[in-house]
């Protein structure tokens, strides 16, 4: 096998940690008990499948989102393989975002409750819509990151993202 340019090393150094985690959320969220390794198995797939198409990108596009758009096919993949959709986009990381750090054994079980909720609620959004309100607000990348991930327009990325939030909003109003 070839050696990588040099380029893509660095690519692989900045984004390794950073595309292991989204797999992670993505395969931990179905109830697997095996998230860990097929994760790591997961972004070498990514990573073997970025470096063959390594030559063919062009030089001013966008690495960290092209990454993100691999491992989103791949983890979507794996996931229709076990004919299981995940039962929540966030995992315990996303746990210490959305809930207030008071841990007195009453809130942390309003918390818990209220967790539990958002987790349904982000698993009953259509799929596009979940993927980017978890890149958006987990991730943290940008909407053209999402949108290159997601193959679609800054527009369409913006209005997933608007709609997914929207959505939870009115389903956990409702549920209120």
């Amino acid at each position: 096998m070839r050696e990588p340019p040099a380029r893509f090393e660095v690519l692989i150094e900045r984004h390794h940690d950073e595309v292991y985690r989204y797999l992670w959320r993505l395969l931990s969220s179905s109830g697997r008990s095996d998230a860990a390794d097929l994760a790591q198995d997961l972004t070498q797939d990514v990573f073997m499948r970025a470096f063959r198409a390594y030559g063919r990108l062009r030089p001013d596009s966008n690495h960290r989102a092209w990454l993100y758009k691999i491992a989103t096919n791949c983890g979507y993949t794996a996931l229709k393989q076990e004919k299981r959709l995940p039962d929540s986009l966030i995992d315990d990381e996303a746990h210490a975002i959305i809930a207030n750090v008071d841990r007195t054994p009453d809130r942390q079980v309003v918390q818990d409750e209220a967790l539990e909720k958002v987790q349904r609620s982000i698993h009953s959004l259509p799929r596009k819509q979940g993927a980017a309100v978890v890149m958006r607000y987990l991730q943290e990348l940008d909407y053209s990151e999402i949108a290159e991930a997601l193959e679609c327009s800054t527009d369409s990325a913006r209005a997933n993202v608007y709609q997914g939030l929207r959505r939870l909003r009115q389903e956990l109003n409702e549920g209120s």
